[in-house]
């Protein structure tokens, strides 16, 4: 995932006003901090509202939401695990399930992709390749919308009863959350 191709055809995608048109004709319109904020606090349950990391994830969430606004707003696909790149025999890389597929702030993919992929260290060098900088930020815009992720993926995962998983993000969130 730390492939040049994989930052560059992100960007690609970023940038697209095609995709960014066509989005919009079905009716999509640009996702907000506060509304995703919203969404989540009404998707938990009150047992996992229970639990420390989550009310630290949401003490942290709602301090930040002021400093998280951008109005940079892009097609992100919102699902960028390594289950939906494909690399062609010819080397062509495609990026597969579009179904979550959002108006938003770039930080949403890239956040998920710096946080699931790519060692810390080496963020600056990835982020480079993908045609910015790295500032406080970005990096604060990824952390938060990366949390909003995790938060809605430990939720998913204890409807579905998938506990080892939610347990897995519950301890990636709490890292994060203290990281802070």
């Amino acid at each position: 995932m730390g492939n040049e191709k994989v930052a560059k055809l992100l960007r690609k995608i970023h940038s697209s006003r095609p995709l960014l048109m066509m989005l919009r004709r079905l009716g999509k319109t640009p996702i907000r901090p506060a509304n995703l904020l919203h969404s989540l606090q009404e998707e938990i349950d009150r047992e996992l509202e229970a639990l420390p990391a989550i009310r630290k994830a949401f003490r942290f969430l709602e301090k930040e939401l002021p400093n998280v606004q951008n109005d940079i707003q892009v097609v992100c696909h919102c699902d960028v695990n390594h289950n939906n790149w494909l690399l062609s025999e010819n080397n062509q890389l495609y990026l597969i399930d579009w179904d979550g597929a959002i108006i938003g702030d770039p930080a949403i993919d890239l956040g998920t992709m710096l946080y699931s992929y790519i060692p810390i260290d080496e963020w600056e060098d990835w982020i480079r390749l993908y045609g910015t900088e790295l500032n406080d930020d970005l990096r604060l815009r990824m952390k938060w919308y990366f949390i909003v992720q995790l938060m809605f993926s430990i939720q998913w995962n204890r409807k579905k009863e998938r506990y080892r998983e939610m347990n897995k993000d519950l301890k990636h969130l709490l890292k994060i959350i203290e990281n802070s």
